[in-house]
C-alpha cells in the first residue's frame, strides 16, 4: 500500500454542494474524484516533481571550495 497525504481544500458552500450532487448522481467518491482530477490536471500540464540529483550531503556549501 502507498503512502498517502490528507489535504484539505475549502470552497464555498454553494460549490461545495454542486460537487457532492454531481458526486452523488454520477456515483463518485467525492475524495476518489478529486485525486482523479488533480492527477489529471498534472498530467496534462505536463508537471512532474523533479528528482534531486546529489543528495544534501554531496551538495557544496555556498562560500566553500569557490
Amino acid at each position: 500500500m502507498s503512502e498517502t497525504t490528507k489535504i484539505s481544500v475549502l470552497m464555498p458552500s454553494r460549490e461545495a454542494e454542486r460537487f457532492e450532487a454531481f458526486c452523488e448522481a454520477r456515483g463518485h467518491k467525492k475524495s476518489t474524484l478529486i485525486r482523479r482530477l488533480i492527477r489529471e490536471h498534472l498530467d496534462r500540464e505536463g508537471f512532474a516533481v523533479q528528482v534531486e540529483l546529489f543528495s544534501a550531503s554531496q551538495r557544496r556549501k555556498p562560500g566553500k571550495d569557490q
